[in-house]
């Protein structure tokens, strides 16, 4: 099987429907019942615009968290991108039954979607993630960035004490695995799989900084040396296991055709 439930799986199936207005109310609830049956988790993108909230009201007759919860889409195996428009009812909803958030400021500002609350879902008790969305809503994929789109967001609106770097950090980490049902990831620590970043912050452009947390999320920085399972992806700033100049002729080659 594809699927690998197991610690230190690679590949993880999820059951993922695009959104609650592109299929049918059958296909949500029926995906539902897959997901239980086959113990795989179960994703969509929810409550991500005004649009979205205006089409749940008019055509399902509640809200998106309502009717999330009303196909079975709520529990500690869901876990819903976006949410920019959820309110405290649906907030609540998600921190009693464990639903999981992954949030996407990047795309969410790209696209207008407006500022998800994360610092009232937190409050709450809600588990928050990092995504990145995709390709066509996002312009670099960068975790980092996310992390620091998160922070700032939230400080705008709700103040500059409403979200430091190191919960930036957590939510793009402990947060992330935690959305996943992931607990042999996230954490330096003992027993936990090999995945370790690490950045180089002795050059001059650190020289002021006393935070780690914070100067991370300062700007863009390139990762010196990347672990996956142990294995060394990136050495030096370089990666290990492609050739990168022959990606990168693929990469524009096929750019010039899309064009």
């Amino acid at each position: 099987t594809f699927h690998d439930p197991n610690p230190g799986a690679m590949v993880q199936v999820g059951i993922a429907p695009c959104s609650p207005f592109s299929v049918s109310r059958e296909l949500m609830r029926d995906a539902a019942i897959l997901a239980r049956d086959k113990g795989v988790r179960l994703h969509t993108h929810l409550a991500e615009n005004d649009e979205d909230i205006a089409y749940s009201l008019e055509n399902f007759g509640c809200r998106p968290g309502q009717y999330a919860q009303d196909l079975g889409w709520s529990g500690e195996d869901v876990w819903h991108a976006h949410c920019v428009k959820l309110d405290g009812q649906e907030i609540d909803l998600f921190a009693r039954t464990g639903t999981a958030v992954a949030h996407c400021p990047c795309s969410n500002c790209r696209l207008g979607s407006g500022i998800a609350p994360v610092r009232q879902m937190r409050d709450a008790g809600v588990t928050v993630g990092l995504g990145v969305d995709g390709s066509a809503s996002n312009d670099q994929a960068n975790i980092a960035d996310e992390a620091r789109q998160a922070m700032l967001l939230q400080r705008v609106t709700f103040g500059a004490d409403a979200m430091s770097a190191r919960e930036a950090l957590e939510i793009a980490t402990v947060g992330g695995a935690t959305a996943l049902g992931r607990s042999d990831i996230g954490r330096l620590r003992t027993g936990l799989r090999a995945d370790l970043a690490i950045w180089d912050i002795s050059g001059v452009e650190s020289a002021g900084n006393w935070d780690p947390a914070a100067f991370l999320l300062a700007g863009p920085r390139r990762v010196k040396h990347l672990f996956v399972e142990g294995r060394q992806v990136v050495e030096d700033g370089r990666l290990t296991t492609v050739d990168l100049g022959k990606a990168i002729k693929q990469a524009r080659q096929a750019v010039e055709k899309l064009a």
